[in-house]
């Protein structure tokens, strides 16, 4: 199942790069920030990463980008 969560949370990346250009808007560090995230999510223990698809969806794996995306923003 942890790989149908991979593909959905694909299709998210014009919402994450959207919420990125909110932080900044220089694209090669929103490019930058996006793929961080993807390979963060990736790297992320697949069950933490399954609690949060099934308690709440593609809404919770959003809000846990946004959150995120604010962190690694506020680094650079």
């Amino acid at each position: 199942q942890v790989n149908k969560i991979y593909l959905e949370i694909s299709k998210l990346s014009d919402k994450f790069r959207a919420m990125s250009y909110g932080l900044t808007k220089d694209k090669e560090q929103v490019d930058d920030v996006v793929q961080e995230l993807y390979l963060y999510f990736l790297q992320m223990n697949p069950n933490t990463l399954k609690n949060i698809y099934d308690k709440d969806g593609l809404d919770g794996i959003t809000r846990y980008g946004a959150v995120a995306l604010r962190i690694w923003s506020l680094k650079s």
